[in-house]
């Protein structure tokens, strides 16, 4: 995606922006597994001294949580997720532009095998139906729903929908970018394209992420 063509919810924002718009939805939580696949990703990819330099980057208390164990099945506070991925695309984003893309793709490889195991490799669509449904055991603010288009033909598509009361912070879609991508791969869809169609920040009622994607295998057969 051409960064000039990204909506508000994709662009780049200043330290103070991002904690003011973090003030409004301080009680919105998310699941330890997508801090701890943050972690990973760091650590695997770059090592343990990059991970150890990132974490030197944010406020103490975030530092105190980071560096204890991160459950996968707690609540933690959105902001910790969204202040560590600013931190990381501030360290790593100049080598891998698209280091959120790539945080969301992680993610997928790391939490898929688990709840959406029964679909891997078989059947985008259902995938794509299922993750709206437990987008709640994710997090604790939104609503999420799917919109199956195309079920036929060279290419399939569809939207995935997320309705918030108050938008987002900036850069929180752009690793679901990351994260659909890789889990429609994942799923045996080829070629996937997913773009931010619209933005809540933007004043739209709802974020939505549309997915394109050629079909392979079982995944062939369009759903009843």
């Amino acid at each position: 995606m051409d960064t000039m063509s990204r909506p508000i919810c994709c662009r780049t924002i200043t330290n103070d922006e991002r904690a003011a718009q973090l003030s409004t939805i301080t009680h919105w939580k998310v699941q330890g597994s997508l801090i701890k696949s943050r972690l990973l990703y760091v650590q695997m990819k770059h090592g343990i001294a990059t991970l150890k330099r990132i974490l030197q980057d944010l406020p103490e208390s975030d530092r105190a949580t980071l560096t204890k164990t991160v459950f996968v099945g707690e609540w933690y506070e959105l902001g910790l997720l969204v202040r560590l991925d600013a931190a990381i695309a501030s360290a790593l984003g100049e080598m891998t532009p698209n280091i959120l893309e790539a945080l969301g793709a992680f993610s997928a490889e790391l939490n898929i095998g688990g709840t959406y195991e029964s679909l891997v490799h078989r059947d985008v669509d259902g995938f794509l139906q299922l993750s709206a449904v437990v987008s709640p055991t994710f997090q604790t603010f939104g609503s999420a729903r799917y919109e199956p288009e195309s079920r036929t033909g060279p290419r399939r598509s569809g939207t995935v929908c997320l309705a918030y009361d108050t938008p987002p912070p900036s850069q929180y879609c752009q690793s679901g970018i990351g994260y659909f991508t890789r889990a429609v791969e994942l799923c045996g869809g080829i070629n996937p394209d997913v773009t931010v169609t619209s933005c809540r920040r933007e004043g739209a009622p709802e974020c939505r992420f549309r997915i394109s994607w050629q079909p392979s295998g079982a995944s062939t057969v369009p759903m009843a």
